[in-house]
């Protein structure tokens, strides 16, 4: 059954003591992820197991036993998430571009990057961040981005550069090439 109650999902998880532990724990994991038919990935707290382990099942099935992420990009990419602890809720996440995850049942560091074409190395990317953040007692409300109003100035000359983003991705353009995109609602004034 898995955990929908928020305040059970903001304890810090404990590290598991054998990778053996952990990986009994995983096969859990993966069994109520797999019954869940939607889900790309699920940590221990979401089951009621206040353990830092969590799965991933996006390009293939993945364990992940006391992970940290001890590298990232500066970059970030906006990415709509889901939870399976928040059924039919979704919100706008800000997440690196690009991590680099230890685990105890790795040898070495794992990396994880959205600047690929394949977008399921986006959903991977996102996903580790999002199971991670489980296990440190953050959900995705936490790191939520609301796109903030923005009002242009007064006058922008047809020649000064701005910025837009749809969301995926942020241009620089000139008002006069950026104007018919914002003012059609595709695109939006950022301030990033």
């Amino acid at each position: 059954m898995i955990i929908t109650e928020i305040k059970q999902l903001q304890i810090i998880c404990e590290e598991v003591k054998t990778v053996e532990e952990g990986e009994e724990i995983g096969a859990q994991l993966f069994k109520e992820l797999a019954e869940s038919k939607n889900g790309i990935g699920l940590a221990a707290n979401q089951i009621g197991i206040n353990k830092r382990v969590c799965v991933i099942n996006v390009k293939e099935p993945l364990v992940l036993i006391n992970p940290r992420i001890v590298e990232h990009s500066d970059e970030q990419f906006m990415f709509p998430e889901g939870c399976l602890s928040f059924p039919g809720k979704n919100v706008r996440v800000g997440r690196y571009a690009s991590v680099i995850v230890e685990a105890d049942n790795h040898e070495g560091k794992l990396s994880f990057s959205a600047e690929s074409e394949d977008i399921n190395d986006a959903f991977e990317c996102a996903c580790v961040q999002h199971e991670i953040d489980h296990l440190d007692g953050i959900t995705m409300f936490d790191r939520s981005v609301v796109a903030q109003p923005y009002r242009a100035p007064e006058k922008i000359g047809r020649n000064e550069k701005v910025t837009i983003t749809d969301g995926k991705q942020t241009r620089e353009l000139k008002w006069k090439k950026a104007q018919p995109l914002v003012e059609n609602g595709d695109w939006e004034m950022s301030t990033v």
